[in-house]
């Protein structure tokens, strides 16, 4: 069968990956509302699902909210051309559900999609909080936009980003991708895995700091602690059904830790209060990016040393567990759920705009990656406004 058709059938029932990480305050001033395109009306993408093993920590400190400072933000948007991205130009295979590069590189490929179903939720959020909270829309390329071989072709999500950009109202975007495309020359993204890598988060996190107008400073990347876990083979390794290309060629996973001070709290679905563990978990190398809080069931709580009244709830999928390490040098609370999840919760709100509410939430960033935006993940929000 060749390439092309092979892509066309790949894109038509897209890989939507299920992104399993392993698995009364003073108010913010009014954000300005962005402009508007025409909405789409067509039907998000329909997907087969790829998910990742994971390893929950059974924990469980309740959390005060304290009052915030008004912050000017600006409403921002994506650059109006899409960054030139030198590509390899190396050849790839199809293996398995994912695309093989020659020198081992997994990647699944994007299908496209409207995004309607996000948009609107992110809209029907921003409206229930009002104009005092800051609502900031940060939707992840996936590799496939910067390492594509020779002779493939996917659904642009550069495209999708932008189309999804402007059926949002009042929403502040934040530019994962230009941000990212700076960068293509680093380990910004696994190899052997659907994730990004921490330091494709800590860009992404940079830029969300620089549009949020915090006035902290962000931390150098080399008042990180790094640590690096050698021979990881990820997810892709096995949707590739072990490829061997893959398999010579495992990766090194890296992860930084922040030079601040924080306390980190869990509470699973079933608990009744919070309780404090390691941000960063011990797991096996397999499930190495498990190490970002040990999965996405749980609610978890960051409560940092910064103290300038700005409180970050974050809406996810698992590409965001990377991110959380980043920006605890530039908020004083962290609130971090996912969204597949939160409903499950028996003794926390189960609706963004209650947990808003009850926490004093300043500033909220839903953040996933475009497969999640477009496709089945992205079902779950409606139900947790």
């Amino acid at each position: 069968m060749k390439i092309r058709k092979i892509i066309s059938a790949l894109s038509a029932v897209t890989i939507a990956l299920a992104l399993g990480g392993c698995q009364n305050t003073s108010p913010a001033p009014s954000v300005p509302a962005v402009d508007v395109g025409s909405q789409s009306s067509q039907e998000e993408s329909t997907a087969s699902t790829v998910t990742s093993t994971s390893t929950e920590t059974s924990t469980s400190t309740t959390s005060t909210a304290s009052t915030s400072t008004e912050t000017s933000i600006e409403t921002s948007s994506t650059s109006a051309e899409q960054p030139v991205v030198d590509k390899t130009g190396q050849q790839g295979e199809i293996s398995g559900s994912v695309l093989v590069a020659a020198d081992g590189r997994g990647m699944p490929i994007f299908g496209g999609g409207t995004g309607t179903t996000y948009a609107t939720s992110v809209n029907a959020v921003k409206e229930k909080v009002g104009a005092n909270v800051n609502v900031f829309s940060m939707v992840i390329p996936t590799q496939g936009s910067f390492y594509m071989p020779e002779g493939f072709s996917m659904a642009s999500e550069w495209d999708c980003i932008a189309n999804i950009n402007s059926q949002l109202n009042g929403i502040i975007p934040v530019d994962a991708y230009t941000a990212l495309s700076r960068h293509v020359d680093e380990e910004i993204y696994a190899r052997t895995d659907h994730h990004w890598m921490q330091l494709g988060a800590y860009y992404a996190a940079e830029e969300f700091v620089k549009t949020a107008k915090i006035s902290v400073p962000f931390a150098p990347l080399s008042d990180y602690e790094r640590h690096d876990i050698e021979g990881y083979l990820g997810t892709l390794y096995a949707f590739s059904d072990d490829n061997a290309t893959m398999g010579a060629n495992p990766e090194t996973f890296t992860y930084y830790v922040s030079p601040n001070d924080f306390t980190t709290y869990y509470m699973n679905p079933e608990d009744v209060d919070f309780a404090s563990a390691p941000m960063f978990l011990q797991m096996d190398v397999s499930q190495s990016y498990c190490i970002f809080m040990g999965g996405d069931r749980k609610v978890v709580h960051v409560d940092t040393d910064v103290t300038n009244s700005r409180k970050l709830l974050i809406i996810k999928d698992s590409y965001a567990n990377a991110l959380v390490p980043c920006l605890t040098g530039s908020f004083e609370d962290i609130w971090v759920v996912d969204m597949r999840y939160l409903e499950k919760m028996q003794h926390f709100p189960n609706s963004i705009s209650q947990i808003v509410k009850d926490y004093g939430i300043t500033d909220v960033l839903f953040c996933m990656d475009t497969f999640s935006a477009v496709g089945e993940n992205a079902v779950h929000l409606p139900g947790i406004i």
